[in-house]
């Protein structure tokens, strides 16, 4: 099970170290084998009616660096194609199998402006402490 944060911010604590901030999340099952277009379409079952328009989803996974006894931290890892999916869940359950998977989802109406949806979207979502 994935905890997905929507349409929210991605805060940089301090070097390798991120924090995903959202008002709506929910819980999604995601698996290694699955492409990414169905995870797209799993999330935004989840967070956007049926409305018949186009949406464009945006992911980033949290992945653990180290643990030290005051904090976790993490980076953040854009998730672009199957390849990515595969990677980054079979990290997840190689390295972290018992820690919390993340993802950071940001879902916008699709109005056919091509690539510079995704760079404006991840440079939004970067917030500096």
């Amino acid at each position: 099970m994935a905890l997905v944060h929507c349409n929210g911010q991605i805060i940089t604590d301090e070097l390798h170290s991120t924090i995903f901030v959202s008002q709506i999340s929910a819980s999604v099952e995601v698996y290694e084998s699955m492409p990414l277009s169905v995870l797209e379409q799993v999330i935004l079952r989840l967070f956007v009616p049926n409305d018949g328009k186009l949406y464009v989803v945006n992911l980033c996974y949290r992945c653990l660096v180290y643990i030290t006894n005051i904090r976790n931290s993490y980076r953040c890892d854009e998730i672009e194609n199957d390849d990515d999916v595969r990677c980054v869940i079979g990290s997840a359950k190689r390295y972290e199998p018992h820690a919390r998977f993340e993802l950071m989802t940001f879902i916008q109406q699709h109005y056919d402006l091509g690539e510079q949806i995704t760079s404006n979207t991840w440079e939004r979502a970067w917030k500096n402490n």
